[in-house]
């Protein structure tokens, strides 16, 4: 049976109603999909339903407002260029912070970081929001690598790379991790900083940003969605998204909530480089 590509009038006026009683956008999704709605038709329908406004989480009420700051890679133009890379910027966001980058990587490298990954690759995990601890769950059914920082010649390379792109210095990354996913894989909506009180000073601190990188075209599915902005970004070869969310004060912004869509035809390889306040080695 195929997947609904139709919202009806009456379902569009329970989503209305249900947003205004305070749920997050990200659970209706998500409860659109399990009832048989393909996902990237029910993430954009809710998209212009929300529009591009902030919606509201409960439990942010009692904190004070994210204060935006332009990171370094933010202040550099339309193309960035690194000693080995012209890296265009296609598309900006400021709030939450994010920009569409193209040729990051090229097909060669992307095809290397697949082929030397595919035989390491283990069930994913994610940072457990109450203890801190790393764990398996439902809602994240990738398989995921990581490599340690200078492990290899291409590695090597690209942290390089990263690190004149984003002017963070290598030793403030975390090892390069790298995710597969097949088809009706995802990843639901989460944040990547670290939930507070488990933020480890001596270990780097708190998360400030993450470079996402595509490492394979996907044939339908797999978008990297903001869903409390409206932004959905389709996997691209050697292309990749950089959102920034920790300012100077050690504030975290809420809206950077997102999530990887199921894939529907084909598979998606991705690889992700974390960037902590302070040096983590």
């Amino acid at each position: 049976m195929g997947t609904i590509k139709q919202i009806s009038d009456e379902l569009k006026e329970w989503i209305v109603t249900t947003l205004n009683s305070g749920v997050s956008p990200v659970v209706i999704a998500d409860a659109l999909v399990k009832k048989g709605f393909n996902p990237r038709y029910a993430y954009e329908s809710l998209f212009q339903i929300v529009g591009n406004g902030a919606v509201k989480s409960p439990e942010a009420k009692s904190e004070l407002p994210y204060q935006y700051e332009i990171p370094a890679i933010g202040q550099r133009g339309n193309t960035i260029y690194t000693s080995d890379r012209e890296i265009k910027v296609l598309a900006r966001i400021e709030k939450p912070f994010i920009l569409h980058l193209d040729n990051v990587l090229s097909d060669d490298e992307c095809d290397e970081l697949i082929s030397l990954s595919k035989e390491r690759l283990q069930p994913s995990r994610v940072v457990d929001s109450v203890t801190g601890e790393e764990r398996v769950v439902p809602g994240r059914t990738s398989k995921g690598m990581y490599y340690t920082i200078h492990e290899n010649d291409l590695v090597t390379k690209l942290e390089k790379r990263f690190e004149e792109l984003t002017q963070y210095p290598v030793e403030n990354g975390e090892g390069l991790q790298v995710l597969n996913y097949h088809v009706g894989e995802e990843y639901k909506a989460h944040f990547d900083y670290f939930p507070s009180g488990k933020v480890d000073e001596k270990k780097g601190g708190q998360r400030v940003g993450t470079l996402l990188l595509y490492l394979n075209d996907v044939e339908e599915g797999g978008e990297t969605i903001f869903p409390k902005v409206g932004v959905s970004i389709v996997p691209k070869k050697g292309s990749a998204v950089y959102f920034h969310y920790t300012n100077s004060q050690n504030q975290v912004d809420r809206l950077s909530v997102h999530s990887s869509i199921p894939v529907v035809v084909g598979e998606k390889w991705v690889a992700t480089k974390w960037i902590r306040q302070n040096p983590i080695y």
